[in-house]
């Protein structure tokens, strides 16, 4: 029987291998450690040998320089004796003999910057010595021994002793010492050598006894792999029949296959009995895959690599789906050597994909008949899984044109509802569904609302992998909302607005008409010697002015209601911060006022450009009329956006206001809360009115004599 082609590989010997390889690099990295400190310690001896020898030639040197001055001086005095013209030319070679080695000696001890004056000494004696040995021996031979006897007198001595012996003992004396440190160094440097080599020869002799060992136990462990390996082809076996795998080898010279049990079966041949020929191989074919696969394997044999195809399958009735592969191996003379190759039964799996396919299908049509958009995304790739067909309808764009542009959804939102998207990936990051509603434009330029329910699928790490999402219409609901909205607003807004009429009227205009009613019934008595008209009537004019400042509230609190129509635009924070700042110039002038900004989560809002301007003044004013005069005033203004609205704060660190005693009243009209400072207790008001118009809130905390926060809420998409 044919052993698995594809068997599994057993465990055990890639791991010893991988240490047999992880031994043999430590082992020559260390020995080689161990040559490199060797060869070290051989080159470190050689040198401290070395300096020996030198030290034993400078002493030799100088010796011989003292031989051959000793031998000179013999030379010169047995001259004098005998007058011998040969003794002259024995002296002067015994000179020229004597500069040689002082030259030498020059050369070995260049580096020795401590033995040079020395050496110059020596020198310059030698010289000298030689120059007047030379007269000595001239004056004997011109003016007679006498003369030369007198001359010979002038070589210098010291205590009886020549100057050079002086001097060469001086240079012995210091290479004496260098000789013991170098014989020292010397010594040690052969005892680590010695050392080193020790450590070598034991650690080579170590490493071949245990190489001997861990092969003697690998051949043990070889033996048990081969146990375990057949073992293994058993399991490999069951696991291609579990797999409904099969594989195969060609014997090219028979042309048949020598194929797995598993295959045999998927053919209807007995393992281990039978075997399955081209013949056989091709015959079960189904008849519309056969030409085509012969034509494929025609074709393969001329090439060389690895080929997959798939075919169909009769085997006693039942048809069959199968993968299948080979590899065509060609040697240097592109001549067949091998093919090898494998079958996989996947009929049960074409079969379940051929019903998701139809049940796709299917699905695809009921949600195409609900009318509602669906799409998946593969977020790690940013591009669309599935849209179905019915997103033309929605938004006038094609599935392909969304499959090709996967940005799309993105530019056909409404410019003022694309922040959504930023809120919604935060959400969907950390695996939260999310819904939202927002507008957009379709390709005719027609505006719809639609509403987006977004469920995200994630990782096992927790990474975002792909959302789901399934898209509604609700353009005719939403309309229908906002209306009823703006009714229900409006109408709470103009009760209101009537009960703070009436409270003016009630309250405000009655003592200014009165006051003239009372100062008309004067005028009727102004007969009266105890009338005077002149002050009536300034009395009476005070009195209409307080009516016709009332009147003028009145009409601002009208036109705040009316100018609710104005056109909304994008309002740049930052920019009406500026403006707002020159409106206030002389307010802020020699007052010691800071006013801090930040608007990174928000730096715009599509809102009315003079109730946005109107609101960020008087806020900002009444932090600037209510500040401590004993320390420096600080003003914060910043945006903050949350899932459902965004959020203006304005912060100082004033007076504050006691809410426990005045809550209720803070945003009431000609509500003052501190005498000292000019005003009507009109800016609040007007502030919270002006909110209101634009659909949002208005609240504060405050702690007296620390500071006060106005906080403005606009729900998302309604600002």
């Amino acid at each position: 029987m044919m052993k698995s082609l594809y068997a599994v590989n057993f465990s055990p010997m890639p791991t010893i291998n991988k240490w047999i390889i992880y031994s043999i690099e430590l082992s020559v990295l260390t020995l080689a450690i161990l040559l490199s400190v060797t060869y070290y310690n051989i080159k470190r001896a050689d040198a401290k040998d070395q300096w020996i020898r030198h030290s034993s030639e400078i002493l030799i040197r100088t010796a011989r320089i003292q031989l051959e001055e000793a031998e000179g001086d013999i030379l010169i005095r047995d001259f004098m004796l005998t007058g011998n013209p040969i003794l002259t030319e024995k002296f002067n070679q015994s000179a020229k003999a004597k500069l040689d080695e002082y030259k030498h000696l020059r050369q070995l001890t260049k580096d020795d910057k401590e033995i040079q004056p020395i050496l110059d000494s020596l020198g310059f004696y030698v010289y000298k010595r030689s120059i007047l040995s030379a007269r000595i021996i001239n004056a004997h031979k011109i003016r007679g021994r006498l003369a030369a006897t007198r001359l010979l007198g002038q070589i210098p001595t010291i205590h009886g002793i020549s100057r050079s012996k002086s001097f060469i003992d001086l240079i012995e004396k210091h290479q004496s010492k260098l000789m013991v440190i170098r014989k020292k160094e010397s010594a040690n440097a052969l005892l680590i050598l010695n050392g080193s080599l020790v450590v070598t020869i034991g650690f080579i002799f170590a490493l071949i006894i245990l190489m001997m060992l861990k092969f003697k136990s690998q051949a043990v462990e070889r033996s048990k792999l081969i146990e375990d390996l057949e073992k293994t082809e058993q399991r490999n076996n069951k696991a291609e029949k579990l797999a409904l795998y099969g594989t195969w080898r060609m014997d090219l010279p028979r042309a048949r296959l020598n194929s797995s049990d598993e295959m045999n079966r998927m053919w209807g041949v007995e393992p281990g009995i039978g075997k399955i020929t081209l013949r056989d191989f091709i015959n079960k074919v189904h008849p519309n895959d056969k030409k085509p696969l012969l034509r494929m394997l025609r074709d393969s044999m001329e090439k060389s690599g690895d080929i997959a195809f798939q075919f169909r399958l009769f085997n006693n009735g039942e048809l069959k789906y199968f993968n299948a592969g080979m590899t065509i191996v060609r040697n240097n003379e592109h001549t067949l050597t091998d093919v090898t190759g494998y079958v996989q039964d996947i009929t049960e799996k074409t079969v379940i994909n051929t019903k998701l396919l139809t049940a796709n299908k299917e699905l695809k049509m009921l949600f195409n008949r609900v009318g509602e958009v669906l799409f998946s995304r593969d977020i790690t790739k940013g591009e669309f899984m599935m849209v179905s067909d019915n997103c033309e309808e929605l938004t006038g764009y094609t599935t392909q044109e969304f499959i090709d542009q996967p940005e799309l959804w993105i530019t056909i939102m409404h410019e003022n509802d694309r922040y959504l998207v930023d809120l919604g990936n935060a959400q969907l990051a950390i695996g939260r569904p999310t819904v939202n509603q927002f507008r957009i434009i379709r390709k005719d330029g027609v505006m719809k609302w639609i509403e987006n329910k977004i469920i995200p699928l994630m990782s096992d790490e927790g990474e975002l992998m792909r959302i789901d999402s399934v898209i509604k219409d609700i353009t005719n609901k939403k309309l229908a909302e906002i209306e009823r909205d703006k009714i229900i607003a409006d109408i709470v807004q103009r009760n209101r607005t009537l009960e703070q009429f009436t409270y003016i009227v009630s309250h405000n205009l009655r003592a200014p008409v009165a006051n003239i009613y009372g100062l008309c019934q004067l005028l009727e008595l102004s007969s009266s010697p105890e009338c005077e008209p002149n002050e009536i009537l300034e009395k009476m004019s005070t009195s209409v002015k307080s009516l016709d400042s009332i009147l003028n509230d009145l009409s601002k609190i009208l036109q705040t209601r009316e100018n609710i129509t104005e056109t909304k635009e994008t309002v740049d924070l930052s920019l009406l911060l500026e403006e707002l700042k020159i409106g206030l110039g002389e307010a802020l002038v020699g007052k010691n006022i800071q006013i801090k900004s930040d608007f990174c989560q928000v730096r715009h809002l599509y809102s009315i450009h003079s109730y946005l301007y109107s609101i960020f003044y008087n806020l900002l004013l009444n932090s600037i009329n209510y500040r401590r005069k004993d320390i420096q005033t600080l003003i914060s203004i910043k945006t903050v956006i949350t899932e459902e609205y965004i959020e203006l704060l304005f912060s100082d660190n004033g007076k504050g206001i006691d809410l426990e005693k005045h809550r209720a009243t803070v945003f009431g009209l000609y509500r003052r809360f501190d005498r000292a400072i000019a005003g009507k207790g009109m800016g609040l008001f007007t502030t919270k009115t002006q909110v209101e118009a634009l659909g949002g809130t208005i609240d504060l905390k405050s702690v007296v004599n620390e500071g006060t926060t106005f906080s403005v809420k606009f729900m998302i998409g309604a600002e």
